[in-house]
């Protein structure tokens, strides 16, 4: 999963449809968030993962309103369409990403 900042969040933009990780290294709930979204990654080729460290990129966090992590946001063409808030399951988080395609 590749860490955005404020250089390159554009990258964003680029993709049809994208899945943004919001969260950071002290929120347990991120951390417990984080292997599930790599096992993710490797069943869901076709969908690119970015993550967002919200205390290193603040600004990101406060332009997309991210008050509660981990959060979730899945993008097509730049425009958020959805935000998920919370520890979700394998499945629940593949379910979401799914109905969003």
């Amino acid at each position: 999963m590749e860490k955005l900042s404020s250089s390159n969040f554009n990258k964003i933009n680029k993709n049809n449809f994208c899945v943004v990780d919001f969260s950071a290294n002290w929120c347990g709930p991120c951390r417990m968030l984080k292997p599930i979204l790599e096992e993710i990654e490797t069943l869901m080729l076709d969908v690119p993962f970015y993550a967002v460290d919200v205390d290193e990129s603040e600004d990101i966090a406060k332009d997309y309103r991210i008050f509660s992590i981990p959060s979730l946001l899945i993008f097509k063409q730049g425009q958020v369409v959805d935000t998920m808030v919370g520890l979700g399951t394998q499945d629940e988080i593949i379910e979401f990403i799914n109905k969003n395609k």
